[in-house]
């Protein structure tokens, strides 16, 4: 299974947002309105998951074009 380049960067942008949303609801339990205050995470969710559906887009056509 040969992996493209736009397929390589959705999923390493999937895992960096992945670990981003962990690291700051941890913050923002540990100390409350700390995150919120600067950043606001519903856009971080958002990209959060259109590269989800990019990347499970992208896994869809690569497995038709193998069979």
């Amino acid at each position: 299974m040969n992996k493209t380049k736009a397929q390589i960067f959705f999923q390493e942008l999937f895992y960096v947002l992945t670990g981003a949303l962990v690291i700051f609801s941890v913050l923002e339990l540990a100390w409350e309105r700390l995150v919120l205050a600067y950043l606001n995470l519903n856009w971080v969710l958002i990209l959060w998951l259109v590269c989800g559906i990019v990347l499970l887009i992208i896994n869809k056509k690569e497995s038709q074009e193998d069979v």
